[in-house]
């Protein structure tokens, strides 16, 4: 796939109209995968759903394994610099940017329902068997994230606003509940406010304990 450009370059028409052929044939063959899984789908299925004819997708795409290796690697990268951007943050406490973290994880699972679904479901059975280079990216990319969460918790033991526990557990802890607290919102029928209010209850939970009995 095409990466896209830096956004100070001025695209031509023909750029753009490629961008757009690319980002849709990824949407159709997301909403393929979905309901046919990665095993049961043919690029066929995905040019008949785009409505492209074969050899375009062929012209962009070498098969459905690129495919799905760049669908999973885009939304990985999205999700990674909004991370990153909320680390980076100069106007907010470290229990702010965790506590934006966790909700943003949520938002984004949400908002990307469909392909989290597929990637959960289809992870155990491409990524380390059809696919290992694949699943070796998405570990180096769960890697920096949990390392922009270390960094968060290094920043709070600075200011003591976190306990000198170590910064890689906490942060792999942390990164593991983000994770439960956003897959279960896809399998709750909930009102935005309670959304709202599970997932402060879940960080409430994280950063103060559940003991009522002083250590």
């Amino acid at each position: 796939m095409t990466k896209m450009p830096d956004k100070k370059i001025k695209l031509s028409r023909k750029q753009r109209d490629e961008i757009r052929r690319q980002k849709e044939i990824l949407d159709s063959a997301m909403s393929v995968f979905a309901s046919q899984g990665f095993h049961g789908t043919t690029m066929a299925m995905i040019s008949q759903a785009a409505q492209y004819p074969l050899g375009t997708i062929y012209k962009y795409f070498t098969s459905k394994k690129q495919i799905y290796n760049d669908l999973v690697m885009e939304k990985i990268h999205d999700l990674g610099k909004i991370f990153y951007r909320i680390s980076q943050k100069d106007d907010i406490s470290p229990t702010e940017k965790l506590k934006e973290s966790l909700f943003a994880m949520a938002e984004f699972y949400k908002k990307n329902n469909e392909f989290i679904r597929i990637y959960i479901a289809e992870r155990s059975s491409i990524d380390s068997v059809v696919m290992p280079r694949l699943n070796e990216n998405v570990n180096k990319m769960h890697e920096k994230m949990v390392n922009l969460f270390r960094s968060i918790f290094e920043q709070g033991k600075e200011t003591n606003e976190f306990k000198s526990y170590p910064e890689s557990d906490m942060a792999v802890l942390f990164s593991d509940i983000a994770h439960s607290a956003s897959w279960s919102s896809l399998f709750t029928e909930e009102s935005e406010e309670d959304f709202k209010n599970r997932l402060n209850m879940i960080f409430k939970m994280f950063t103060l304990g559940i003991s009522s009995k002083r250590p």
